[in-house]
């Protein structure tokens, strides 16, 4: 296999990026300051070793090859060493001090990996803390399997197989209230919604017809969008975290896909719900191919709604073993894309619809958020 130590030997060897960390990378082209994300994490002194943290995070680092790849002017991803692990050209990890704390300030890119990365990550660093071994990361064995893959059968038959379902979609959003070609994209605008009262119902329904949580969710939007626009069908993306293989589990990469997910209207419900449900399961087996990254296909897909669902508990930096306080930079954010819904699943059911501000008024989003809301009510009596 594989191993971070052997520098000498795998820095020869030149691999494409994924596909998502390719999209981020030919975006920072025109501009380096994109997908840039930044956590100060508060510690107070008392609940931790300064030393300790310090080696762990520069340990965990160590375990994950994506932190010691370099990207050369033909946009291919190789191994190389090293002076300090904490800092990088797509990351940092600084450490200060004041009166009563540890603060860290941690900032990255997100062509280094996606959000179930940064649990692992978490994980390790906890590991790292207390003293325990690290997991490996099959990181560059994942791309030299790729490398080899692209070139299967199986892998056209997923690429066909998707064209032919896709290729002729039209509503992947709802209609924008200014054209999408405005170049303004410089703020996103956040909408909160809580399920909670919705949550028992949404998982009886959810166990009753065998669909997850995100296909639910997923239903209700594309059933908004058809509203919305007065259109007979609709399509989304949501968000799988592509690590269904054992020996992927603990690679800190983009791993993750937007499967996309199309539905047709119907007036009976369990038979949307019987579309929802095997759409997610033909998105998945289907997915190796990265469709909705792929040009032409990008340029209808780069806008559609995206369904990212968060399970309880799912604060990258739970795992820590001690106490800390989260700051963000209270900054506007740059709106990465036109919608994107998220859902939390911890003491409450949440939906956090984040858009950009350029493209929809505050109150066409509450107005969408409402048929949302209202189809996810109409679903869940259907029980």
């Amino acid at each position: 296999m594989s191993t971070i130590n052997d520098i000498s030997q795998a820095s020869a060897r030149r691999y494409p990026l994924l596909p998502y960390s390719q999209l981020v990378w030919d975006l920072m082209q025109e501009s380096a300051d994109v997908y840039w994300f930044t956590f100060v994490l508060r510690i107070p002194k008392q609940s931790v070793d300064a030393q300790r943290l310090h080696s762990a995070f520069a340990k965990a680092l160590l375990n994950h090859p994506v932190f010691s790849m370099a990207i050369d002017a033909e946009g291919m991803q190789y191994l190389a060493a090293t002076d300090d692990i904490l800092v990088g050209r797509f990351h940092s990890v600084t450490f200060a001090a004041d009166d009563t704390s540890i603060v860290v300030t941690i900032r990255f890119n997100r062509i280094l990996g996606d959000m179930a990365s940064g649990k692992i990550l978490a994980e390790d660093i906890t590991r790292a803390y207390e003293g325990l071994e690290l997991e490996h990361d099959g990181y560059l064995d994942y791309l030299d399997y790729m490398e080899h893959y692209r070139l299967s059968p199986e892998y056209l038959r997923n690429r066909r197989w998707l064209e032919h379902e896709f290729d002729n979609v039209a509503a992947v959003h709802p209609t924008p209230d200014m054209p999408l070609d405005t170049t303004d994209w410089s703020v996103e605008q956040v909408l909160t919604d809580d399920y909670s009262e919705l949550r028992e119902p949404m998982h009886r329904l959810s166990s009753a017809y065998l669909v997850s949580v995100s296909a639910l969710v997923s239903l209700a939007v594309a059933m908004a969008i058809m509203q919305y626009n007065g259109t007979d069908t609709a399509a989304l993306t949501w968000a799988y975290d592509g690590r269904e293989r054992t020996e992927q589990q603990r690679i800190f990469g983009s791993m993750h896909r937007d499967i996309p997910l199309l539905l047709h209207h119907d007036t009976d419900l369990e038979a949307l719900l019987r579309q929802a449900r095997t759409q997610m399961r033909q998105g998945i087996a289907h997915s190796s191919y990265p469709y909705t990254l792929t040009s032409p296909q990008y340029q209808i897909w780069n806008y559609a709604v995206n369904i990212l669902h968060f399970p309880a508990d799912s604060d990258i930096f739970s795992a820590l073993p001690f106490d800390l306080e989260i700051e963000e930079p209270l900054q506007p954010k740059p709106a990465y894309s036109l919608l994107d819904i998220e859902v939390y699943e911890s003491e409450q059911l949440t939906l956090l619809y984040r858009y950009s501000a350029a493209h929809y008024k505050q109150e066409s989003m509450a107005r969408f958020a409402a048929m949302v809301k209202a189809n996810m009510q109409r679903l869940t009596l259907s029980v």
